[in-house]
């Protein structure tokens, strides 16, 4: 594969939670910034404080074998780091959508070539 994988990961919250997710972000992934195949990740905040979905992670990962065993380590089933949180009302409110996604098509930025600044 010449290209790393694409997770994109929607998340649903009410709008008073978005600063506080934010906020926590490089925390909640700390653990997983050290995992085999992961090639870093940019959380995105929406500018529309109605989006459905406030905050996008944007992550590269090598192969879905990584991205799942990450997954299975750090982000789901028992132990996970947010097992206490969402037991006392934590982040029970946050709903996570991850999908991968492999390149399909590239547009390049116009502005990036040599030719658009001559």
């Amino acid at each position: 594969m010449s290209e790393p994988l694409v997770l994109i990961n929607l998340f649903s919250m009410p709008a008073e939670m978005v600063d506080d997710f934010v906020g926590q972000w490089e925390a909640g992934i700390a653990a997983a910034k050290n995992a085999p195949g992961f090639r870093g990740t940019r959380l995105h905040r929406s500018l529309d404080p109605d989006a459905p979905y406030p905050v996008v992670n944007i992550a590269r990962w090598d192969s879905v074998e990584d991205w799942q065993a990450a997954f299975d380590k750090y982000f789901s089933g028992p132990g996970r780091r947010d097992d206490a949180e969402q037991a006392d009302g934590g982040w029970g409110a946050v709903s996570a959508h991850p999908a991968l996604y492999s390149v399909a098509h590239v547009t390049p930025d116009p502005m990036a070539s040599s030719d658009a600044h001559s």
